[in-house]
């Protein structure tokens, strides 16, 4: 039974003042508070969910007793984890959820840990790695072997092959599939995709076997452990009562990120016996998968809790934001007192290059002398990354408005090549990324290397994240240490993952610090070597890692996708119009802020749901213009903006810049 002390003035001031100096005297902040039972959050960008998330966990903090049960707080990404973290951390009382017997983290950390890897071990399947690039890499380095699938890549005069590149990199477990225990798989079910192979011709066959050959050798794509996990809780349903029993409270945080497989498999193990809390907006529903239907998908049960209020932004980007819940209807009450400032830029192709500095412009007429360097301006796209698909409507990426543009992140080109993870170490070091996302690469690789070379630890046991420390330590206390020092120098400071001859260095003494002094086995000399493809060219300018920061008239704006800017508060925000892509049909393709602005100003009343990619226009629209307190700007092609459009923008208080001729 779940004991919340009751709401009195007085201890709701001392939360408030506990967190910040938050209010949570509201109505439906004191219902979420105080329920014990399942219920579901409907919360709108800005309102201070998790912080209120936070105040559940501190109200509870001041009667929570048992040292056997406690509460589970999962969410999709490390990045809100690490919020709710960093709130608990400095709380008195709740600081204590961030231990035993709580847990907070990721929904694939819950499920790896709770289920899907202890049923692994009881298999007797190994794990070298859960990752679907990695996984990708090393199937797209296999099929060759399969007599079935090189001739399957050869049909159709070739134009097979681009389909069977995405099947392969994509092979998932099936829901149904079927294994022994202690015996290794022969063929694996595979979650069939639209247009491949089925499991009765001879390439359908193939692509099982190769499955469970990858699977032997210990690699996994990420929706491989839901699957693992549903099998579990088949065979073992005295499981579930057992992780109800140690968790009689969960939260899901950001509820509308977690979908299909992945979020049937949650409702089902807390669907009953246990207060099952989700919280989330339906409308920021970034995470899509054209197999899923919209029931794959959190909707919010009935007696939804809403919270309306933002404290982010004023009424008037609160206005134009609630003309985007097209996914769940919900009127946004913008915060009294805000001041704002709402521009829309036209361009066309001879006056693209001029947007972010005409945004720029706009930044400093808003701010001014009061600019500082904490301001954080951003621009942000649907789509930002290189494409070599040149079809359709343009502008494609934010690449087109700043050419010299490249993410922070990005898929390794070779993501079986430890030199390949160490560079996107570095990458993500540059883009300030959380050193705890820096580290697993570093220790995954290591790892790596260890097991490829068929080293083991003292107990005759593989070589794994949970024992690397402590295996250095056992040969010499001093090697932890070293190999930290060897990362930071070679890899976050050096160009070890840039340079052939660096790498050759580095390569010498990674394996002095790691005792290996025997040859290589051939898989250990693969795993390091240097990966040619975006290294640094010494016969040219060194190639740009990445650039996520245009600068004009001393103003830095930060670049990126709108997914990067996704729960972040920021002051001010462009979104610059791209094309939103899910298929190469033109009805699978939208240009966002075409399709978008006319409904928002009033010019149409379109219905989104109709169309995924139109869906997904709003959607992105939506979350990018949540995000900033103060200016919000959008940059339209001239030819997509009629003189209806531009005067209802400007008759509802938008700054309009034509920088067409």
């Amino acid at each position: 039974m779940i004991e919340v002390p009751p709401l009195t003035p007085r201890l709701l001031d001392e939360l408030g003042e506990e967190l910040g100096g938050c209010d949570f005297t509201g109505a439906n902040q004191r219902s979420f508070l105080s329920s014990t039972e399942s219920c579901d959050v409907q919360a709108a960008p800005g309102n201070g969910k998790t912080t209120l998330l936070v105040a559940k966990l501190a109200l509870l903090s001041r009667c929570w007793t048992s040292r056997t049960q406690g509460v589970c707080v999962v969410s999709h990404t490390n990045a809100a984890r690490e919020e709710v973290e960093k709130k608990l951390f400095s709380h008195p009382l709740a600081s204590a959820f961030l231990g035993y017997p709580h847990f907070i983290g990721t929904v694939t950390a819950f499920i790896d840990r709770f289920v899907a890897l202890p049923y692994l071990r009881g298999l007797g399947w190994s794990v070298q790695r859960i990752d679907d690039d990695v996984f990708a890499a090393v199937a797209g380095s296999r099929w060759r072997s399969k007599p079935a699938l090189i001739t399957y890549s050869q049909m159709n005069n070739g134009r097979n092959r681009r389909a069977l590149d995405q099947f392969v990199s994509s092979l998932e477990l099936a829901g149904d599939f079927a294994c022994t225990a202690e015996a290794a798989p022969h063929r694996l079910q595979i979650r069939h995709r639209q247009r491949q192979p089925g499991p009765q011709s001879q390439s359908g066959i193939a692509l099982e076997e190769l499955k469970a050959e990858i699977v032997n050798e210990g690699f996994y794509r990420f929706a491989d452990m839901t699957a693992l996990a549903h099998q579990a809780i088949e065979k073992c349903p005295a499981l579930i009562e057992r992780i109800r029993q140690r968790f009689p409270l969960v939260l899901l945080d950001e509820a509308q990120d977690t979908n299909g497989a992945q979020l049937a498999l949650l409702d089902r193990l807390f669907c009953d016996g246990v207060a099952y809390q989700r919280l989330g907006d339906q409308n920021q529903t970034l995470y899509e998968d054209e197999n899923l239907t919209p029931n794959d998908y959190w909707q919010a049960a009935d007696g939804v809790i809403p919270l309306n209020e933002t404290r982010r932004f004023g009424a008037e980007i609160a206005a134009f934001s609630s003309r985007l819940t097209v996914r769940a209807t919900q009127e946004i009450e913008g915060k009294p007192g805000i001041p704002n400032r709402r521009s829309l830029i036209l361009f066309d192709g001879e006056s693209i290059n001029a947007v972010l500095p005409t945004y720029a412009g706009e930044v400093h007429a808003h701010w001014g002398e009061n600019l500082t360097q904490d301001h954080e301006i951003w621009a942000v796209a649907s789509r930002h990354n290189p494409t070599r698909d040149r079809t359709g409507d343009w502008p494609k990426t934010l690449i087109d408005y700043c050419p010299d543009y490249r993410s922070g992140k990005g898929r390794q080109s070779r993501p079986d090549r430890l030199c390949a993870s160490l560079r996107q170490a570095s990458i993500l070091n540059e883009a300030h990324s959380s050193p705890a996302e820096i580290v697993d690469l570093f220790v995954s690789g290591t790892v790596g290397l260890l097991r490829r070379q068929g080293i083991q630890d003292s107990s005759d046991k593989a070589v794994s994240k949970r024992n690397l420390w402590s295996y250095l330590a056992s040969i010499d206390t001093h090697l932890p240490l070293k190999l930290r020092r060897l990362m930071r120098d070679h890899v976050l400071v050096g160009n070890a993952a840039w340079d052939t001859a660096s790498w050759d260095i580095f390569c010498r003494d990674l394996k002095l610090i790691l005792n290996i002094d025997q040859p290589l086995v051939p898989a250990a000399t693969a795993f390091l070597e240097f990966v040619e493809e975006g290294a640094v060219d010494h016969d040219a300018q060194a190639r740009q890692r990445s650039r996520t920061v245009f600068v004009h008239d001393d103003i830095p704006i930060r670049l990126g996708s709108i997914h990067s800017v996704k729960g972040k508060t920021v002051d001010s925000i462009l979104v610059v119009e791209t094309e939103v892509w899910r298929g190469q049909a033109l009805d699978l393709r939208a240009m966002d802020l075409a399709t978008v602005l006319p409904h928002v100003f009033g010019l149409e009343d379109r219905h989104f749901g109709d169309n995924v990619a139109q869906l997904a226009a709003a959607t992105n629209v939506f979350v990018a213009a949540t995000r900033p307190r103060e200016l919000l700007s959008c940059a339209l092609r001239k030819e997509a903006a009629n003189d209806e459009l531009v005067a209802l923008a400007r008759d509802q208080g938008w700054h309009i810049h034509d920088l067409t001729p």
